[in-house]
């Protein structure tokens, strides 16, 4: 295997046996490599023509090929003994404008299912990313973006594995690398650290410019406060916290019964710790 590293463009050179979401070339199908590239924010052409116009230009026959409109010169890159991973990452405003690629080189034989146990660790791991990020979309988490992409690829020399979950030593690698790598991607691309800012936070929880304006520079000191009431408030609507609050029912209305048992509830503990004092 071997990094590919041009204007326009990054990806993995194979050959390999890729199973991946890319809209030239994607499914499950030998290829010699595998190519992410950059385009306009405002691409409009027909992926078909564009990649028949890509591939005759550079000579990459039969690539299998994903897009962005991330800087490609932003793209993160992890290697060890068991694969490649190369990411570009980007996310844009509430409605969760951009694009995820995350491409995984195998250096070894896995299993079909072992290669869709990839894309499940991938995903996943993903997904982590942006939570450890708090990036939201609209009054939750954030999951991806419409466009993410995920290619798993396999050299099929070496290593046989018949699975590649959690429980197993490459699903458990896969997905730490991949969680990394995803915060490194976004934060390289945004010029974030991976504390992001808080009044960027509270942006995106509704607040306007008015709002964060007069609340005025967040000390660091009040920080993790912050953000332990983020936690709380959204385990309140959630209704994670039964012994605290009242549950809501699926119109939002507060239950009289669910409230009226948890306040038995609560005075049983009180009870029960008296009587142990």
């Amino acid at each position: 295997m071997r990094w590919i590293t041009e204007n326009g463009y990054v990806g993995i050179a194979g050959p390999f046996r890729v199973l991946s979401t890319a809209p030239w070339h994607g499914g499950l199908r030998p290829a010699p490599r595998i190519v992410n590239v950059q385009v306009p924010f405002d691409f409009d052409h027909d992926v078909g023509a564009f990649f028949r116009k890509f591939e005759r230009e550079h000579h990459l026959p039969g690539s299998v090929g994903f897009l962005t409109a991330v800087d490609v010169r932003t793209a993160v890159r992890r290697k060890c003994r068991s694969h490649w991973l190369l990411v570009t990452a980007g996310v844009g405003n509430p409605s969760r404008v951009g694009t995820i690629n995350i491409l995984l080189a195998v250096a070894g034989n896995p299993s079909p299912a072992a290669q869709v146990e990839l894309v499940k660790m991938v995903t996943e791991a993903k997904v982590a990313a942006l939570y450890d990020l708090d990036i939201r979309a609209g009054s939750g988490p954030a999951t991806g973006t419409s466009t993410d992409g995920v290619a798993i690829a396999a050299t099929g020399e070496g290593l046989r594995y018949e699975y590649a979950g959690p429980a197993t030593a490459i699903g458990r690698k896969v997905g730490r690398d991949v969680r990394q790598a995803v915060r490194d991607a976004l934060c390289a691309y945004h010029g974030w650290d991976e504390a992001r800012p808080i009044l960027d936070r509270l942006r995106e929880r509704g607040w306007s410019e008015k709002d964060v304006q007069r609340l005025g520079p967040v000390p660091d000191r009040l920080r993790s406060a912050w953000e332990s009431a983020f936690g709380l408030d959204e385990a309140h609507r959630a209704g994670r916290l039964p012994s605290v609050t009242p549950r809501r029912d699926e119109h939002g209305v507060y239950s009289r019964a669910l409230w009226k048992r948890s306040l038995r509830s609560r005075k049983r503990t009180a009870r029960t710790k008296a009587r142990s004092v």
